[in-house]
């Protein structure tokens, strides 16, 4: 492995890591179902509001989309930097 491939691979992890620890929450306000979507770090939970924490939850398929970026990201880096 070459060291341009190694910064990539450092990158990539980073950014998973991020994608993990600073969560959009799904949010649903009040009997009208609002919807809106907060972020925040994981171990501080939801955005804090006026909402009950029953009806507030990670918002998966955003953080899959995140992941799933990351990882294109990191696959086009890493087959660029084995490019001489």
């Amino acid at each position: 492995m070459t060291q341009p491939q190694r910064v990539v691979l450092v990158v990539y992890c980073l950014l998973v890591v991020y994608c993990c620890v600073w969560v959009p929450w799904h949010l649903v306000q009040g009997s009208d179902r609002l919807r809106m979507t907060g972020y925040g770090w994981v171990w501080s939970g939801p955005p804090t509001t006026e909402i009950s924490p029953m009806l507030t939850t990670p918002d998966l398929s955003i953080i899959g989309l995140r992941l799933l970026a990351a990882t294109a990201l990191g696959a086009a880096g890493f087959l660029l930097a084995t490019r001489k």
